[in-house]
């Protein structure tokens, strides 16, 4: 590999403090929330955001792009997403996933890296509840196989490589799903050279196929605790509910990918956010979900995956059961 011809890509990143992070990779990452102090907060879901921009803080000047077609950037409206691009803008780092226009239309990020033309889309899945566009004006790019690769085939002939981050996945599950299985290695079949996928909270595998990369989750890179976080406003602008979340030890670690984007030879890392710190890990026979299940397309892997969610389920209530213990009001006077 030529460390010149390659990139580090990472999955979700909130930059919600300033992490250390020492990298000499050029970096492209999926930014989770809007950076805005300001916006009206839309109706009806989770809104993350942060009100300062850590970015340069934690990655330096080793930024090349950042995704944003993901199911929280538009959570507070068109001024939580103008003010994101206006911060993006300070530090002189672009973005993709974004159209002004008809919402059908795949548009890219095109790249000179290195003498090597690269064209960078972004797609999120409607089953990860985004807000897609902003009064008919401003869209994101959403996953529909046949209008990406109606895109990618008017552009390839004008770029070395086609890049695609995917906002998708089974939240907290290690294992992709056998339909995000087959649109991917689909794409791949298309032109896609390198698919990147994001959103699940939890890294999942990495596969050579065919001609093409596919990652197809990479983890949260970077993603804080959710402790009462107001959600689920009403027009008004005032939180019906809150949310809480711990994080478990599945949603601290995440993979990174560094690939040479000329010959596409690749190699894989492992993080972990503790301390303020991203730290690198050795891989351990525990990162099995690095590799395909090979039940994949077995009758037998629907009930692999479910069981494996199951699991992860019963393992977090544990976790909230040992850290906030119920204990009744009569027991509690002879304590």
């Amino acid at each position: 590999m030529n460390k010149e011809d390659s990139i580090l890509f990472l999955g979700d990143v909130i930059p919600y403090k300033a992490f250390k992070f020492h990298n000499s990779y050029k970096t492209v990452f999926n930014l989770e929330c809007p950076i805005t102090a300001k916006g009206k907060p839309v109706t009806g879901k989770i809104n993350l955001k942060v009100s300062k921009n850590y970015l340069k803080n934690i990655f330096g000047g080793n930024m090349l792009c950042t995704c944003i077609s993901n199911n929280h950037i538009l959570d507070y409206g068109n001024e939580g997403l103008q003010s994101t691009l206006s911060e993006l803008k300070k530090i002189e780092l672009s973005s993709f996933g974004l159209n002004a226009g008809d919402e059908n239309i795949c548009t890219p990020l095109v790249i000179d890296f290195n003498n090597i033309k690269v064209a960078f889309f972004a797609v999120v899945c409607t089953t990860t509840s985004p807000v897609t566009q902003i009064d008919n004006k401003v869209y994101l790019n959403v996953l529909n196989p046949d209008a990406i690769i109606t895109s990618i085939k008017k552009i390839k002939a004008s770029v070395q490589r086609v890049i695609l981050y995917i906002h998708w996945g089974e939240e907290e599950s290690s294992y992709p799903t056998k339909k995000d299985t087959l649109i991917a290695r689909k794409l791949i079949d298309e032109g896609v050279d390198i698919i990147i996928g994001s959103h699940a909270h939890a890294p999942q595998s990495i596969e050579k196929y065919n001609n093409g990369i596919i990652a197809y989750n990479l983890g949260n890179f970077i993603m804080p605790a959710m402790k009462k976080v107001p959600s689920y406003f009403d027009k008004s602008g005032i939180p019906l509910s809150s949310f809480t979340k711990k994080i478990m030890f599945w949603n601290r670690v995440s993979w990174g990918i560094v690939i040479d984007i000329k010959n596409l030879e690749y190699k894989i890392k492992k993080f972990i956010f503790l301390f303020n710190r991203i730290i690198e890990l050795r891989f351990t026979p525990f990162d099995k979900y690095i590799q395909m299940n090979k039940h994949i397309f077995d009758s037998s892997y629907e009930q692999i995956f479910k069981s494996h969610l199951k699991k992860r389920a019963l393992y977090r209530k544990l976790i909230f059961f040992v850290t906030n213990p119920y204990i009744p009001q009569r027991i509690k006077k002879f304590l």
